[in-house]
């Protein structure tokens, strides 16, 4: 199963960490998170029992298979389900990002298109957590529609583009148009996104100017999607960013995971490496 860029990763692990509330207000195990997901007569308890199978990467051979029926449910209601099918499914795909969900493909590629936008946004992070290329041609035409107001889905179908790997004319063609977008999160994420397909330097020009912002969410955001591309020529861009230590810790960590760039530069993986537990070491 891919890993979801730093960015993504850091949004999802900040909801996956906040516990939701067990109506019985007791830690439990497996087999009652089991329990209570199927059980149909407390919602809430069915919400916390996908959250914490997500949560526990649980391998249960029930896991699965209960997760999908939830989402099969949610699926099954049409345009409008009620409140407790949307939140339920919104929590079972953020789950299924934590799991290997390949056999919950049909589910999760019919979420992508679900009129409810908070759906197709978790949709869209689980497609690209799991490599499901088939995905791709949905997100493209979605991208390229009209109505692009959405920022949160928009940031994420991109997202998804570059870490599914597919280096296609149509999909490089869709990410370009975004590449001078005014507004910046959506600018950085597809810049990152056409860094990580391409390793074309050209589109790691604009994350200075980027990490200069006045907006300590741009920043943020910024310096993650750097780490996402472990882009290592952004190295002093990260360090000097004037946004907390903590986040560049995030990005930084990314550079050194997955480091690229660093070819013309002369330096070897290792190398790279070195340079940047050096940048780390200075900021702890």
């Amino acid at each position: 199963m891919l890993q979801g860029s730093p960015r993504g990763a850091f949004f999802l692990a900040m909801a996956m960490t906040q516990e939701p509330l067990a109506s019985e207000g007791m830690p439990i195990d497996e087999e009652e998170a089991l329990r209570r997901l199927e059980q149909r007569d407390d919602a809430a308890d069915r919400y916390y029992a996908a959250w914490w199978l997500g949560h526990e990467r649980s391998l249960h051979p029930r896991t699965l298979p209960l997760l999908r029926k939830a989402l099969q449910e949610l699926l099954s209601a049409g345009e409008e389900p009620d409140e407790d099918s949307r939140t339920l499914g919104l929590n079972v795909l953020r789950a299924m990002v934590h799991l290997d969900s390949s056999s919950a493909r049909e589910e999760i590629l019919s979420c992508l298109i679900h009129h409810d936008s908070n759906i197709r946004e978790e949709a869209t992070r689980t497609a690209a957590s799991e490599g499901l290329l088939e995905s791709v041609a949905v997100i493209c035409s979605q991208l390229n529609a009209d109505d692009l107001t959405n920022d949160r889905l928009i940031e994420a179908q991109i997202e998804a583009l570059g870490d599914l790997g597919d280096a296609s004319a149509a999909v490089i063609e869709t990410l370009v148009r975004f590449t001078g977008d005014l507004r910046p999160l959506i600018r950085s994420a597809s810049l990152r996104a056409m860094l990580l397909l391409t390793a074309d330097a050209k589109w790691a020009t604009d994350f200075p100017s980027l990490l200069q912002s006045s907006s300590t969410l741009v920043r943020r955001g910024v310096l993650l999607d750097l780490g996402a591309v472990g882009w290592i020529p952004a190295l002093d861009w990260i360090s000097q960013s004037p946004t907390e230590n903590s986040i560049k810790l995030i990005a930084l960590r990314g550079l050194a995971e997955h480091p690229r760039g660093h070819e013309p530069l002369g330096m070897t993986d290792e190398q790279a490496c070195q340079m940047v537990l050096q940048a780390m070491d200075q900021l702890l």
